[in-house]
């Protein structure tokens, strides 16, 4: 992806964390600008395949996804971002997961922690949520397309 693609793509994506966030009421405009920060970053250096945002109840329990997964394509269709349908009151918090490529994987642990120091403005732990999120049922709701480059948005209810 070039970096015009994945900057028309990531504003699909920060449109959508910037609705959820407004409507769930469950981050502040800050960190929600510094989560994205993260993820733009990730996205130029090509080291994500999939961001899922999530919401869960006070227990931990994930109740609804969106996953974006960083896909080439020859499709012709760009969806709008928007269609979210999550709601003040509905969950205790939300959570962003990402899965990271090959690149990023094969980064030595000073790389990585140069990458993180420089480029990052949050510290990003493991995590052994399942993404594929079982409990929940999956639709492909939005096809986001620049050029030959697209995320997929498939949500989780």
């Amino acid at each position: 992806m070039t970096q015009t693609e994945i900057n028309k793509l990531y504003k699909s994506i920060a449109t959508d964390f910037k609705i959820i966030a407004r409507k769930t009421e469950l981050w502040d405009i800050l960190y929600c600008n510094h989560i994205l920060h993260d993820i733009k970053k990730l996205m130029l250096f090509q080291y994500i395949n999939t961001v899922s945002l999530t919401m869960k109840d006070y227990n931990g329990t994930p109740l609804k996804a969106k996953k974006y997964k960083l896909v080439y394509t020859d499709r012709i269709s760009d969806d709008r971002p928007g269609g979210i349908d999550w709601e003040d009151g509905e969950g205790h918090s939300l959570y962003v997961l990402v899965e990271y490529a090959s690149e990023y994987h094969n980064l030595s642990v000073d790389e990585k922690n140069a990458f993180e120091k420089e480029h990052l403005k949050n510290s990003w732990s493991v995590s052994d949520l399942d993404t594929s999120f079982p409990h929940l049922s999956e639709s492909l709701s939005k096809r986001y397309t620049h050029l030959t480059s697209g995320i997929d948005r498939v949500d989780y209810n």
